[in-house]
């Protein structure tokens, strides 16, 4: 603890055996030094209870050479010392002679070593048991990611399926919603994607990815675009002809053939109908042999 005076309690016990040994080498001169260190005394707990090391510090010859700073920094060699039954020997002799007029080393000294027998498990017992710790709330909110699942599959018919629901479009869904467009480079006639999907090796040599897009002229309505990749044809312009059938549920919403892009087009779908959406997709092979 730090006095007003910048002084430590540790400093000001030590100045009040420099006071006694002051008195006690002239009593008819130093009475000044006498009084100094009672009104100390007096007033400091440590040296109330700890006379034993007054008596130590005025009755013995040999001079303290270390200071408590010296002193603790060493305490913890020390204490392995006396552990090891080493403290007598004579590097130790200034730590020894110190702790015998230091109060407050002196505790310092045997907190440590009560501290180093626990740790040792020289001191102290291990409970009886342990308490279980509560963990519950590690599984209230299990956020580890799970793996998306896609309801799609190929009907008897040929054509593939694929089945919207809430879980999946909120997966889709990008807080906040995907620009379609760069960063930067907005115009006035973009538009937002609500969510896409996008099936690149489910069926041999057939791609399909469906795009969800804002209008904003119509917050509740969106634009639903498919397309349809089928590898081997080369691309664009021999991506026309498969045909795309949107339902809502069994209810059949739409139905569109692909442009030379592969492209199929639905405006005017109702937002809070995407959970309900299933698309058909034939390719143009399939569709020929069909009909």
């Amino acid at each position: 603890m730090m006095k007003e005076n910048g002084r430590s309690q540790a400093t000001d016990c030590r100045l009040t055996i420099d006071y006694l040994l002051t008195y006690l080498e002239n009593p008819d001169k130093n009475r000044a030094a006498l009084d100094a260190a009672i009104s100390h005394m007096k007033e400091c707990p440590a040296c109330a209870s700890r006379v034993g090391h007054l008596v130590q510090a005025l009755t013995i010859d040999e001079e303290d050479q270390l200071t408590c700073q010296e002193c603790q920094d060493l305490l913890p060699r020390y204490v392995r010392a006396e552990a090891d039954g080493q403290a007598q020997e004579s590097q130790w002799h200034q730590v020894t002679l110190h702790l015998q007029t230091c109060p407050h080393c002196s505790e310092a000294h045997v907190a440590l070593s009560d501290l180093m027998a626990l740790a040792d498990g020289e001191a102290g017992r291990e409970p009886p048991e342990y308490p279980i710790p509560e963990l519950s709330f590690l599984w209230e909110r299990d956020e580890s990611p799970r793996p998306l699942r896609i309801p799609w599959y190929v009907n008897e018919l040929g054509a593939m399926v694929i089945e919207f629901s809430a879980e999946l479009v909120r997966v889709l869904q990008a807080p906040p919603y995907r620009p379609a467009y760069a960063p930067g480079l907005k115009t006035a006639g973009e538009r937002r994607v609500l969510c896409q999907l996008s099936l690149k090796k489910a069926v041999q040599d057939l791609e399909v990815t469906v795009t969800v897009e804002e209008e904003p002229s119509a917050p509740t309505r969106c634009t639903v675009i498919v397309e349809v990749n089928i590898p081997s044809k080369g691309g664009w312009p021999n991506l026309a002809g498969s045909r795309v059938v949107l339902k809502r549920g069994q209810e059949l919403l739409e139905t569109q053939w692909t442009d030379a892009f592969g492209k199929a087009v639905f405006e005017g779908v109702r937002t809070e109908d995407l959970p309900h959406l299933v698309f058909e997709i034939t390719p143009p092979e399939d569709t020929a042999r069909r009909e």
